[in-house]
């Protein structure tokens, strides 16, 4: 699958070191965890989770930007608690940011949720705190439902959902 400036597809050995990166990058991280994966565990993540994965369309895509060929971070769905409903996730190394790319990816799945899959509901979560990422959701019709706090860790989750029939609206 892919975008006017994005390819999606499994990932693969060559992207190991950009993976890397991205994710022992406190920046990155802030909002996904708290804080960065320490080396081993990003390198034991990448090789044991996400290599060669997915294989279907729910997973979390290695997303490459097309002028560079250069892997930039992972974008996709992951299903959900029904089988009318899916998550949507996208995490982007740093120097990608603010360039729309992570809007770009969103439109992409979110289309591929309600045409292709045929899904009845898109679901997101977003720590408090990550404006950017909500302003991604709220533009295309995510609508907030609740807040939880993780006790373990005190982090604040945000949760939305946009339903097939408001993206839908949207469209007309």
């Amino acid at each position: 699958m892919e975008t006017q400036r994005l390819l999606f597809r499994t990932h693969e050995p060559q992207d190991e070191p950009d993976f890397i990166s991205m994710h022992t990058d406190p920046e990155v991280r802030r909002y996904v965890g708290g804080r960065a994966w320490p080396l081993e565990k990003a390198r034991t993540r990448f090789r044991e989770e996400y290599l060669g994965w997915p294989k279907e369309i729910y997973g979390l895509w290695a997303t490459i930007l097309k002028e560079k060929t250069k892997y930039i971070g992972c974008c996709g769905l992951r299903a959900g608690n029904t089988t009318s409903e899916a998550h949507l996730g996208y995490y982007l190394a740093r120097p990608y940011w603010g360039r729309g790319l992570a809007s770009e990816a969103s439109q992409a799945f979110i289309d591929v949720a309600f045409t292709r899959l045929r899904l009845a509901r898109l679901l997101a979560d977003v720590e408090k705190g990550n404006d950017p990422s909500e302003h991604i959701l709220q533009k295309f019709g995510f609508k907030f439902i609740s807040s939880e706090e993780l006790p373990a860790s005190r982090r604040i989750l945000n949760f939305y959902e946009l339903m097939k029939s408001e993206w839908e609206k949207k469209l007309t």
